[in-house]
């Protein structure tokens, strides 16, 4: 079935390519970029806006499996490539029979593409955005959100048990913190985070801090506590991440997000015997939905520090890259 809009759609679009990897500056904005092919089971959709997250820099850098799918599917037959991973945005053209022209939906796409006015997805990855959720809101996310829903599942967190975890107002991380909070009420864990002074205090909007188990200040030198932790959920990797390992008893578990760094906190956890593992986010339709709807629940708060015109988007990598990003930063595609 294929359900296209009354509208003309153009014969061209907007879009933000690369044709090398390198620093920001390789990114430029174009107009009169291809429009995507549709296949089989596919939704097109105009871009609302879209979300950046640190694999974005790193693919743009040539590192990891973004950018090893740019180099097989787009250098290597000297085509340009768009990056983005994350979009909200409206249906276009539609192959599917769950989604029609006009839904306002959100999705987690490997495949790239969101770095402009239309991208095409998979209708699996798409979920429809409820009512009470920004198509702004939305498209900071599918990769924090089903991230953080995914790890906490991941980490297999038991009754009692006293976690840590660093970069808790990070993309990420500021959504995992607050999944982390229920477990308190739950499941009587304990949380510690890692931060700055500054990070700590903004925690204040998202989570009641009397609850925390503590809270340990990464900016000064002395060595962090040994407080005979069972679980590290580390957020950053090297040497942020060994750092953390002091805080675990023996045999504790270590869950780290850059998988990676797994062979590095491996490697220095040896003594302790802690138990390392990577996790990489899983694309889902379903837990895009399920995060989607905590949002429009108030069950989780969203914090959106800044959205760059898609034209901004050397500046908006520039800022994510500086490391100091309280909750997401957002593109907005509409020119």
């Amino acid at each position: 079935m294929s359900n296209a809009s009354n509208q003309q759609l153009p014969s061209s679009q907007h879009a933000v390519v690369i044709l090398e990897f390198g620093e920001p500056e390789v990114m430029k904005y174009h107009d009169g970029v291809a429009m995507p092919e549709l296949a089989e089971g596919q939704v097109l959709i105009k871009v609302a806006y879209a979300g950046i997250n640190p694999v974005d820099y790193k693919t743009r850098q040539g590192k990891g499996w973004g950018a090893d799918n740019i180099r097989k599917n787009k250098f290597d037959h000297n085509e340009p490539a768009i990056l983005g991973f994350d979009v909200a945005g409206e249906v276009a053209i539609s192959n599917s029979d769950q989604f029609a022209v006009g839904d306002k939906v959100a999705a987690l796409t490997f495949d790239g593409g969101c770095y402009a006015e239309y991208v095409a997805v998979d209708a699996k990855l798409l979920a429809k955005v409820p009512e009470g959720v920004t198509l702004k809101q939305a498209a900071a996310l599918p990769c924090a959100g089903q991230t953080a829903l995914q790890f906490i599942a991941f980490a297999d967190i038991k009754k009692g048990e006293h976690v840590v975890m660093n970069a808790p107002a990070g993309g990420v991380g500021h959504l995992l913190i607050q999944l982390l909070m229920e477990k308190v009420a739950q499941d009587d864990i304990k949380v510690t985070v890692i931060c700055s002074p500054e990070k700590y205090h903004k925690l204040a909007d998202l989570i009641d801090k009397n609850q925390l188990a503590g809270w340990i200040d990464y900016t000064k030198d002395e060595a962090f506590p040994d407080l005979q932790a069972d679980v590290l959920l580390d957020l950053v990797g090297d040497e942020a991440g060994v750092r953390a390992l002091g805080v675990l008893k023996s045999g504790g578990r270590v869950n780290v997000l850059p998988t990676i760094w797994v062979d590095k906190l491996k490697g220095a956890g040896n003594e302790k015997n802690l138990i390392v593992a990577g996790y990489a986010a899983q694309r889902s339709g379903e837990d895009m939905a399920r995060v989607l709807q905590q949002v429009a629940d108030g069950k989780l708060t969203l914090h959106i520090q800044q959205s760059y015109p898609l034209s901004e988007v050397v500046a908006a990598h520039l800022e994510l890259q500086k490391g100091g990003t309280f909750g997401k930063i957002v593109l907005e595609a509409s020119v």
